[in-house]
């Protein structure tokens, strides 16, 4: 028995081995999942140690003010040589806008010259968004680029000399430029932004934005007009949130071209005539959620661009799944019956019935143009979120039952309004901590810009 435990003990020994017996690859990949600040400090562990910090493929740096870590990043980015980054993550605090040079110079050389691959700037700032500087992002190298509270100008969403390019999210952001391009971008995010576009005589007009080869688009939420897309054949997968800060927004009329010259949401861009704005060019997709802002109470200034585009509603050929909220109550289910009658590949369909809208039109005119009824050949189940089954959800049953729709396939789930609540009272909260130094600065933009 003694025997045998020497053997043990001696198999231990052979494969026990110190972390300084690890080659420098492996080392510097353990290092990787650090901040770079601890990177840095293990420098003092051992002669060995010195350098092994410098080639630790990630820059990481969190929670902390441009202040704070100047001299950390000049070290690590602006002295690097010519080792490469794979992933640059800077996170400041406490922001000013005296501070934007030196933001930019990390910035840039670590794109110019350490040839990042993933690039994520993210801003808690103090009197205004940090700034990027108006030149072209120049980058062989750059695969992902995340934003958050910055302000982009034209040239630096010109991503034409980034051909590797191909995720893009941008969060609290302000875009002062009439175009977004990239040939190669196949994931789009853009969430609470603020679209300042104008035209070469200082009309408003909207924002373009050129990605032909995007799969997956997500748009939530944003202050100003909607932005006009061109083709995206390949797009499979979109969701798109607008909230009540959307331009695109008739006083006078549910259903659009109110004719009222002073009605800025439909007349002051000039292509109210024009065909769809939005939902044409998401006629490729298959998998689609249109929603408005669920922390928003409902009103017509948050459903109308889609009501609007429903007038020219696109075919949707590949569509096999949709989820719609309580937007297209506004005018009846003209909104939800006119995609139905424009998708014959869809399999499943999801109406979020959270809260109950002010008003539900229920005339023969919201239904005008509906042929009664339309047959699905491929719908498996539309699938009915409510708190409960009250009156209002049971007449809009109803009415898909009127319309082709088998009851069989409609299947109604309901939701704990602790739960609705909860997540509401969560996202909310959220929310107002992002908006309120967002709303400050804007304000003082659009004021400046009123004079």
């Amino acid at each position: 028995m003694a025997g045998g435990n020497k053997k043990v003990k001696k198999a231990m020994e052979t494969i026990a081995t110190n972390i300084n017996d690890l080659p420098n690859e492996v080392l510097q990949y353990i290092l990787s999942f650090l901040s770079t600040r601890e990177v840095v400090q293990t420098c003092v562990l051992s002669q060995r140690w010195c350098n092994i910090w410098k080639f630790v493929p990630t820059v990481h740096v969190t929670n902390e003010t441009i202040q704070h870590c100047q001299k950390l990043l000049d070290h690590v980015i602006m002295q690097r040589g010519d080792v490469s980054i794979d992933t640059c993550h800077l996170e400041f605090v406490k922001y000013f806008r005296r501070e934007n040079r030196k933001a930019n110079k990390w910035i840039f050389h670590a794109l110019s010259v350490c040839k990042v691959k993933e690039l994520r700037v993210y801003i808690q700032f103090q009197d205004f968004f940090l700034t990027i500087t108006n030149q072209a992002i120049i980058s062989g190298y750059l695969r992902k680029l995340e934003l958050d509270s910055v302000k982009l100008e034209a040239n630096s969403l010109d991503f034409t000399s980034c051909p590797l390019l191909e995720e893009l999210q941008m969060g609290y952001c302000i875009i002062y430029a009439r175009k977004i391009v990239s040939k190669s971008l196949k994931r789009l995010k853009m969430e609470t932004m603020f679209f300042e576009t104008e035209d070469d005589d200082g009309w408003p007009c909207r924002l373009h934005i050129s990605v032909p080869n995007i799969v997956s688009l997500t748009l939530l939420g944003f202050d100003g007009w909607t932005p006009l897309f061109e083709s995206m054949p390949y797009l499979a997968f979109a969701i798109v949130t607008f909230n009540d800060e959307c331009y695109d927004t008739c006083q006078y009329s549910s259903f659009w071209d109110c004719g009222i010259e002073d009605c800025e949401g439909c007349y002051a861009i000039g292509d109210h005539l024009n065909g769809s704005v939005f939902l044409h060019h998401l006629s490729h997709t298959t998998h689609m959620e249109l929603t408005n802002d669920c922390r928003m109470n409902m009103n017509d200034s948050i459903s109308t661009i889609f009501d609007r585009d429903l007038k020219w509603c696109p075919l949707f050929r590949n569509l096999k799944t949709l989820l719609l909220n309580e937007w297209f109550l506004e005018n009846g289910l003209r909104g939800v019956l006119r995609i139905l009658q424009h998708s014959p590949a869809l399999e499943k369909i999801t109406l979020k019935l959270y809260m109950e809208p002010k008003k539900i039109v229920e005339n023969e005119e919201s239904y005008g143009t509906m042929e009664q009824p339309f047959v699905m050949n491929h719908l498996k189940k539309i699938s009915v979120k409510c708190q409960k089954e009250v009156m209002w959800v049971k007449k809009i049953i109803m009415t898909l039952t009127q319309f082709g729709i088998p009851h069989q396939r409609i299947c109604v789930k309901e939701i704990p309004r602790s739960s609705i609540i909860s997540e509401m009272t969560y996202l909310q909260t959220e929310h107002n901590l992002r908006m309120k130094p967002y709303k400050c600065v804007l304000s003082d933009l659009k004021a400046k810009a009123e004079r």
